[in-house]
């Protein structure tokens, strides 16, 4: 975000950011191409799903008191009024808070059927994990992209078992065997000497990306060409198993 003020009075591509913040389209947009939706659209299309798919009607959050987590604070209460739902408490945290025994105690208590969370990695974890410890199994537990990694599928002993993530690609791992995906595992593994992870999926993606606007720029290549290609691509992408496309109303 702060490279935006060095950018953006220059008209430079901002393409593929990992971050999936809605600053990321802040005006102007006409340099700015994301790869995913924004922490708000996530959280708008999992509380969705779940409330679908559960009957859920209590949704409440738990977040950091930044930039970050009151997009996804704002997301699950604005998304419960928009479903007809109650919105019915949160807590907030401090970046390096580890106990929450007492947050989960009173969001339990307040009959949260869904807790949509804006946490570090790690509370994310220690959150679904003393949640299960205090029998409190019937609650959904829903991360953003942010939280979308392999490191938190892989928790040992089946802690993280049930957590739900709402994000804007699919996971590398959980499609290894499929064609596209076991090619780049392969090809990475062999280049790298180590497994291919869903960070290194995404910045393949985008470097393909990149290179896909440059073939339509041609080679006279200006940055007004590469804006153009950018706005001309529309392609299925196999790695991450998404549809791309940019365009100059888009």
């Amino acid at each position: 975000i702060a490279g935006f003020k060095l950018l953006d009075p220059n008209g430079i591509p901002n393409i593929g950011p990992l971050s999936s913040a809605r600053q990321m389209l802040q005006d102007p947009v006409e340099n700015k191409f994301i790869g995913f939706s924004s922490y708000y659209d996530q959280v708008d299309a999992g509380v969705t799903y779940l409330a679908g798919e559960f009957d859920a009607k209590e949704i409440c959050s738990m977040y950091i008191p930044s930039d970050f987590g009151k997009e996804i604070q704002e997301s699950a209460k604005e998304t419960s009024a928009k479903l007809g739902l109650s919105y019915a408490a949160e807590t907030s945290h401090k970046p390096d808070e580890l106990d929450f025994v007492g947050s989960l105690t009173k969001l339990k208590a307040a009959g949260c059927d869904v807790v949509a969370m804006a946490l570090g990695v790690r509370q994310g974890i220690t959150v679904v994990g003393t949640a299960k410890k205090l029998g409190w199994t019937d609650v959904k537990f829903l991360n953003t992209s942010a939280g979308f990694l392999d490191v938190v599928a892989a928790v040992p002993g089946g802690v993280t078992e049930g957590l739900y993530a709402a994000a804007g690609w699919v996971d590398l791992i959980a499609r290894a065997k499929d064609e596209a995906p076991a090619k780049f595992i392969a090809d990475y593994d062999a280049m790298f000497g180590q497994p291919a992870g869903g960070f290194a999926m995404l910045g393949y993606s985008a470097a393909d990306t990149v290179v896909r606007a440059l073939e339509a720029a041609g080679p006279e290549l200006t940055q007004e060409a590469f804006v153009k290609g950018m706005e001309t691509l529309d392609y299925f992408d196999a790695l991450t198993d998404t549809k791309i496309s940019y365009s100059a109303a888009d």
